[in-house]
């Protein structure tokens, strides 16, 4: 089984060699894809320098383009492995492992926060309170298999992904909420597996630079829920 894992940056410069080392450590099987967004930090400078000659490791460099979900519907397109990860780099790699091998019984595995055996570790107690109540609405309104709606941490068999592709429209982690809630309406199998979400180990957060963006960004989710929540009382196929 051939594993590609995608790791979607902007200002990554300070921790994504570490995290491609781990990738690279905890899945010898697999190819890293690092799609960056023309990073003013050079983030792709610095994975080309780090890791020149290693077949395993390829860039994307990104000009005029940016976004989370496009950059990863960017590198699901640019990979050929059997099963698809993808992590944003300030994420721990070590459940890696967990996720492929799980895929061996399901479609599409998240690394969850909110199932026994994981958590939320972050120091910033006001999101990490945010982040339990916006998937709470989000189990209490869509249902299926996940607890864990904004994960952003997965695992999906590339036969999952041509069922249920990538939507490039949305902003942040709306497209992860959207993504899982059409897997589970099509019958695909999503399965979660426990996660520990730490701190980040450096940088600046993508989901937001501010309190004011992080709100914004919260109504967002809420939004997706919400409307998803409407198409499946009306009866809208969203596959």
């Amino acid at each position: 089984m051939k594993v590609s894992v995608i790791l979607p940056t902007y200002n990554e410069r300070e921790v994504i060699v570490a995290v491609v080392r781990e990738i690279l450590s905890a899945v010898p099987e697999a190819e890293v894809l690092v799609v960056d967004d023309d990073s003013p930090d050079h983030t792709w400078e610095t994975v080309e320098r780090a890791f020149v000659g290693n077949a395993r490791v390829r860039v994307r460099r990104r000009v005029g383009r940016r976004g989370l979900p496009s950059a990863i519907a960017e590198g699901i397109a640019a990979t050929d492995g059997d099963v698809v990860v993808w992590l944003d780099a300030d994420m721990s790699a070590e459940v890696v492992p967990t996720l492929c091998a799980t895929t061996e019984d399901a479609d599409v595995v998240v690394a969850s926060r909110y199932v026994p055996g994981g958590g939320d570790s972050r120091d910033a107690r006001g999101r990490v309170l945010a982040s339990r109540a916006i998937n709470l609405l989000g189990s209490a309104c869509l249902g299926g298999a996940v607890r864990d709606w904004t994960s952003g941490f997965v695992a999906a068999r590339r036969t999952a992904l041509e069922r249920v592709p990538i939507r490039t429209h949305y902003v942040y982690g709306d497209y992860c909420i959207d993504f899982l809630y059409r897997a589970c309406r099509t019958g695909l199998r999503v399965v979660e597996v426990p996660y520990w979400l730490p701190d980040r180990r450096a940088g600046e957060t993508k989901t937001s630079g501010s309190v004011a963006r992080f709100g914004l960004l919260g109504l967002r989710y809420v939004e997706t829920i919400l409307t998803l929540r409407w198409h499946t009382l009306s009866g809208r196929k969203e596959a």
